[in-house]
């Protein structure tokens, strides 16, 4: 008798053990980040809020995704200067001074002597 009841226990565990699990769905997409931050630098009324964030109330959550769309979307140099400048001036941002500096020193082998001192003094500040 105590033996049926064992192996009826151990067939119900084992049944219950041996549960279908769920399969982990993984979904792929054609689209890189680069393409993903590039829609998001095409967004004007997304653009514009992050801007006017940026400038006019030094909001550095703003100021941090927009460093991020343009730093992955491709325009680095030619897009975030200016809202590092202004963040670094105006808010004394150290991490906008830091950027300023990044920006600036991008290209060591274009980089003139007074362009050199401005980013060595961006650097000193971003400490």
């Amino acid at each position: 008798m105590k033996a049926n009841i064992i192996i009826i226990v151990l067939i119900l565990a084992l049944a219950f053990a041996c549960k279908k699990k769920e399969e982990v769905k993984v979904y792929y997409s054609d689209e890189n980040s680069g393409t993903f931050f590039r829609e998001k630098l095409s967004n004007q009324k997304l653009m514009d809020s992050l801007e006017n964030r940026t400038l006019f109330n030094g909001d550095t959550l703003a100021y941090n995704e927009l460093k991020g769309i343009y730093y992955i979307g491709g325009q680095r140099v030619t897009g975030l200067l200016y809202y590092s400048l202004i963040m670094s001036n105006k808010y004394n941002y150290k991490r906008a001074s830091f950027d300023v500096y990044d920006i600036l020193t991008h290209d060591k082998k274009v980089l003139d002597d007074k362009t050199k001192k401005m980013a060595y003094d961006y650097l000193k500040k971003s400490k």
